[in-house]
């Protein structure tokens, strides 16, 4: 009579093993809930999951992940715009790039404030410091704008940073609710 029992007794942990980890979903709950709004569902899913950790993350995990992709992010258009105003020869895209390399140097501090915020638990701060260095891309190709004909030589990074930085005010915000 004992077996009927432990067969009942080891039911529960064998549908727990052979469902998918909850962690795993976060993943993909979170970025349909955000896909509806104004961040694209596989954008979401390919951009995290560069990040092994991001298959099996809860959803704080998920924050602290998009702010440090953001960071990342900053970190290599700075240099790329800093490299790039190294071999201009024309001296207004020099500049341009100097003050644009200044902006994402400016935003890095913040950044990292934002990655304190979310380590707290703090999500809507983190958001709101991420709606602030959202407007750095668009302050670089302002600079851009000022002479007609020329182009942001980095206008395809400035778009990668505002993407990332607008997934991870998301995600934040998200963790906000």
């Amino acid at each position: 009579m004992n077996k009927p029992y432990s067969i009942l007794a080891i039911l529960p942990l064998l549908l727990l093993a052979s469902r998918p980890s909850i962690a795993g979903e976060t993943l993909h709950s979170l970025c349909n809930f955000l896909g509806g709004d104004y961040v694209d569902y596989d954008y979401c899913v390919s951009t995290l999951s560069t990040n092994p950790a991001a298959s099996t993350a809860d959803g704080h995990t998920l924050a602290v992940i998009s702010v440090n992709l953001t960071t990342t992010n900053a970190t290599a258009v700075k240099s790329r715009a800093e490299s790039l105003s190294l071999s201009s020869t024309d001296p207004f895209i020099r500049t341009s790039l100097l003050n644009c390399s200044s902006l994402y140097a400016g935003a890095t501090p913040d950044l990292h404030s934002s990655a304190a915020a979310v380590a707290a638990k703090n999500y809507s701060g983190a958001a709101a410091v991420l709606s602030d260095v959202l407007r750095v891309p668009a302050g670089c190709d302002q600079g851009f704008q000022k002479k007609e004909g020329v182009a942001s030589p980095i206008r395809k990074e400035n778009n990668a940073f505002s993407d990332l930085a607008t997934l991870a005010k998301a995600v934040n915000n998200y963790m906000a609710q």
